[in-house]
């Protein structure tokens, strides 16, 4: 996680202003605003120039950081059984702010049976009315709650437990 330093000497549109990141974090990137770095719309940032007024044009580190998943891992306990199962924290697209682990779960659909592949589970963050049971902590002590619909070649499934192997 970024931590960021006020830099004063840039002038910043309405409502934002220009920071940078502190040296062990990103110090490549000239390009965001802390709203857009801190809620990942990286879109959304107007990219500053150099101070010769050529544009700031290289791709930003944050955003390619972003890109690429945060391997994590969780534990899950399914039939009283408790593993420990490798996942994924997605920063932006499709996932952007869930964790999804690996192929390791067996899911069934009442009417077209057990599903032929291994699913994963894509877990997201507690609200309020989180039923407490379904809460679990991942390897940097953040919780998330499991999911058990899942979709395999279209068909909704539900997890019902470890697939074999």
């Amino acid at each position: 996680m970024a931590h960021w330093i006020e830099d004063p000497s840039m002038d910043a549109p309405d409502g934002h202003r220009w920071v940078r990141p502190a040296p062990a974090d990103c110090e490549q990137c000239l390009c965001h605003t802390a709203r857009v770095c801190t809620e990942l719309r990286w879109r959304e940032a107007v990219r500053p120039t150099y101070s010769d007024g050529t544009p700031y044009t290289d791709p930003c580190p944050c955003e390619r950081a972003a890109s690429v998943p945060e391997p994590r891992t969780v534990h899950i306990e399914l039939d009283g059984v408790l593993r420990e199962v490798p996942a994924e924290y997605h920063r932006s697209g499709l996932l952007a702010g869930r964790l999804r682990t690996t192929r390791t779960f067996r899911a069934e659909n009442p009417d077209l049976g057990e599903c032929p592949k291994a699913v994963s589970m894509v877990l997201h963050r507690p609200t309020d009315a989180t039923e407490p049971r379904l809460v679990v902590i991942d390897g940097t002590g953040t919780q998330w709650v499991m999911s058990f619909a899942v979709q395999y070649a279209l068909q909704p499934y539900r997890i019902t437990g470890w697939y074999p192997g």
